[in-house]
């Protein structure tokens, strides 16, 4: 756990120094709103990183059961392939990721394909405008 700990204090600490320029990616819905953080895009080649957020207006619960009003989350999407991998994130105790983190992880997941009409293509299409 010390290892998500210290993760989640630097995602949070790159989203600070950058400066978050959170941008909505879709509509709301009852259940969160998505946004993208394009100060944070990073490009190498065909592949783009970049943070994401999702506010719950209701809250919601980790795993283990503690409440959690937004989470953060940091991508890398394969522009040309159409594809995307969550890498890790943070759950924070209040909206607009601030608050305590009450869970992370930095275990990133497969490749999956971007879907069309999809969230995850909203993302991509951000991280990837300028390839």
């Amino acid at each position: 756990m010390a290892k998500a700990r210290l993760l989640a204090v630097c995602l949070a600490a790159v989203a600070q120094q950058a400066q978050a320029d959170w941008t909505r990616v879709a509509r709301d819905n009852e259940v969160y709103s998505a946004y993208a953080d394009r100060a944070t895009i990073r490009r190498e080649g065909a592949l783009s990183r970049m943070l994401g957020m999702y506010d719950f207006p209701r809250g919601d619960f980790t795993p283990a059961g503690r409440h959690l009003y937004s989470t953060i989350v940091e991508r890398e999407y394969d522009c040309g392939a159409r594809k995307v991998r969550l890498l890790r994130y943070a759950d924070h105790a209040a909206h607009g990721g601030e608050g305590d983190i009450v869970d992370a992880s930095n275990e990133a997941s497969g490749w999956e394909d971007v879907l069309e009409d999809s969230l995850d293509e909203a993302y991509l299409k951000i991280a990837c405008e300028a390839i």
